[in-house]
């Protein structure tokens, strides 16, 4: 392998591709990005892939194609979520030469409610986004001699500054209990809640990009396994990087809410919520059902690479993301009333 290669990274100005891509520059590889808006740079340039011919910028041949576009959102319908995350894989697959270095990246919840991706039914995953990269998985392997599939679970920031391109996903978390969107933690205290660093991430895509193509489709899992942390320190974690900011701001500290696993919740405290609280309320504690399952997992995964301790990562990014979103952070919990 020649030492700089010619790297294209698809979904490029998210949370990971944008540290895909810094990690790859830094490793003096040739870096062109691709999302469907484009980014600031030159190199940064807008494809719809699937529903759009690519730049003329973007001809071949490439060393290494990096994929990590992906629509993360849990509401699709198996259709669209087959547009959003299926659809363009094929597209791809299609425009890239047989022996350009393939990276997938994909997650460690593509195994459902199974263990396994094979199902093909929706019912077999907890939402459609599970099930859509789960057929992406299936398609790599039926279309492709030689691939690397990555999986990772829930993603923080960097580890020395908990930086990360956009506070999604997970940071719903800080942002409720400042806001008091919830009345309740829905979850099991000792459960597994696995996390890895983007820089995780990117450092395996930057020694996968140094090996080249394997000799097959080979899939690596990163994360803690059963080192990871559970429930009830994750969350005291958050609480803590939260309390810790207000305090050096001078706003009162929030209380730690209450722990009510699903049986519970599903089985007394929701029938209560429907009868007695309001619409916005009622709003709230319905869209937040969609994190019970991953809050109540409690087999770790079968890592194939293991992180570094992730709890200072989880402070530093809760602590990065009350300075990047401060008027959220400073809010006061109103309490809840029927």
């Amino acid at each position: 392998m020649t030492s700089s290669q010619r790297i294209l990274v698809t979904g490029a100005t998210g949370a990971v591709g944008s540290a895909i891509v810094r990690r790859l520059t830094a490793a003096r590889h040739d870096v062109y990005g691709v999302s469907s808006r484009g980014g600031p740079s030159p190199r940064q340039l807008a494809w719809r892939i699937g529903a759009e011919e690519p730049p003329g910028e973007l001809r071949g041949p490439w060393d290494a194609v990096v994929h990590c576009a992906a629509d993360t959102r849990w509401s699709l319908t198996v259709e669209e979520a087959e547009q959003a995350n299926v659809a363009p894989l094929r597209a791809l697959l299609k425009w890239m030469d047989d022996d350009t270095h393939f990276v997938h990246l994909s997650t460690s919840y593509a195994t459902g409610l199974t263990g396994s991706v094979e199902p093909t039914s929706a019912d077999a995953y907890r939402n459609t986004y599970e099930w859509s990269k789960a057929a992406a998985e299936r398609l790599i392997t039926s279309e492709r001699a030689s691939a690397d599939i990555v999986r990772f679970p829930i993603v923080m920031g960097a580890r020395d500054d908990g930086f990360l391109e956009r506070y999604s996903g997970f940071f719903w978390l800080p942002a409720a209990m400042c806001s008091g969107a919830v009345p309740a933690l829905v979850a099991e205290k000792d459960a597994y809640l696995d996390m890895v660093s983007t820089d995780d991430v990117a450092e395996h895509v930057r020694a996968l990009a140094g090996q080249g193509p394997p000799g097959e489709v080979r899939l690596a899992i990163l994360g803690g396994g059963d080192g990871a942390p559970r429930i009830v320190e994750t969350f005291d974690t958050v609480l803590a990087a939260i309390n810790g900011w207000r305090e050096e701001n001078g706003i009162p500290e929030i209380r730690p809410l209450p722990y009510v696993t699903m049986d519970q919740w599903n089985r007394f405290y929701l029938p209560f919520a429907r009868e007695y609280l309001d619409r916005v309320q009622l709003m709230r504690v319905t869209a937040f059902q969609a994190y019970q399952g991953y809050l109540s997992v409690t087999e770790p995964f079968d890592v194939t690479h293991s992180v570094e301790p992730i709890v200072p990562t989880i402070f530093r990014s809760i602590r990065r993301w009350a300075e990047k979103h401060e008027s959220t952070a400073r809010r006061i919990p109103r309490p809840w009333r029927p």
